[in-house]
């Protein structure tokens, strides 16, 4: 079954931050979205970027901090556009940690990989025949997102962070008819999107936890145990999926381990995910 992320209690203590695209085709002159969830409250903030670079993340975390306060701990994955100096000099002027994920394992960006693709599905439902639209419906589906009931914590993300459930502006026959077409023209498309969500979060988790069932990994390993490692770097179709036997130095957890390798022609011990390790026979 799909198992709950563990969830710690303080907002913003830990946040995971990834990039989705290049989005073909570029809407407002922005290629790429930056997406960040905070792992407490599953509260989602997507801002749209014309690069996916240092500058950018820079830029996106220092209006979050500026907006929410400082944040604990930032994780992410090992792109250039999160590793760069800019980046790291911010986070140790402002004391915020850095943790990675695995490489080649998307999946452990965990929560934000999941509203990734919740965010591409419900954009590119109101998007197909003006896609280079996409960026104009970005704060409609995040703020739809925010306020609706996440799975995980029962309550909707918008409450945990701030404490309360925002007024709908539906609730409530307030909208004058003098209203120009353009404010019933937005209001329309959030109405739209608020209307379309629930079904579309429920196809979402449903595709989310058919693909976790269909590649859960029940394969264990034990201290000094060789093992094989992907090989995810192989320049031909036909060469060696896995090298090794490489010996099993540590587990982090019930996914995670710490392997011995060669890299450059010395021993390295690196993290692995459980499904970039085979085990070894002996032959």
């Amino acid at each position: 079954m799909l198992t709950s992320p563990k969830i710690i209690g303080i907002p913003f203590q830990r946040f995971t931050i990834d990039y989705i695209g290049p989005i073909n085709p570029p809407s407002n002159g922005n290629s790429y979205i930056l997406v960040g969830t905070c792992a407490t409250t599953k509260y989602a903030i997507a801002k749209s970027y014309k690069n996916a670079d240092a500058r950018s993340t820079v830029a996106y975390l220092i209006d979050i901090i500026l907006q929410f306060g400082a944040i604990g701990e930032i994780h992410s994955d090992r792109g250039l556009h999160f590793t760069n100096k800019l980046v790291k000099d911010l986070l140790k002027a402002l004391n915020i940690n850095n943790t990675y994920s695995i490489a080649y394992r998307p999946r452990s960006q965990g929560q934000t990989e999941k509203f990734n693709g919740t965010l591409i599905d419900m954009i590119s439902h109101f998007v197909q025949e003006q896609p280079k639209k996409w960026s104009l419906y970005l704060k409609y589906v995040r703020f739809a997102y925010n306020t609706a009931t996440n799975d995980t914590t029962k309550n909707t993300p918008f409450y945990l962070l701030h404490g309360y459930n925002p007024k709908s502006i539906f609730d409530h026959n307030f909208i004058s008819t003098e209203t120009s077409p353009e404010i019933l023209l937005e209001l329309e498309k959030l109405k739209n999107i608020r209307d379309e969500l629930p079904k579309l979060l429920a196809d979402r988790y449903l595709k989310n936890k058919k693909h976790y069932d269909s590649n859960k990994v029940q394969v264990k390993f034990k201290l000094n145990e060789k093992v094989l490692v992907k090989d995810e770097n192989r320049k031909s179709k036909f060469a060696y999926r896995y090298n090794g036997p490489f010996k099993i130095m540590k587990q982090i957890s019930d996914v995670t381990y710490v392997v011995e390798i060669i890299k450059n022609g010395q021993l390295v011990n690196e993290y692995k995910h459980v499904s970039q390790l085979k085990k070894y026979k002996e032959r």
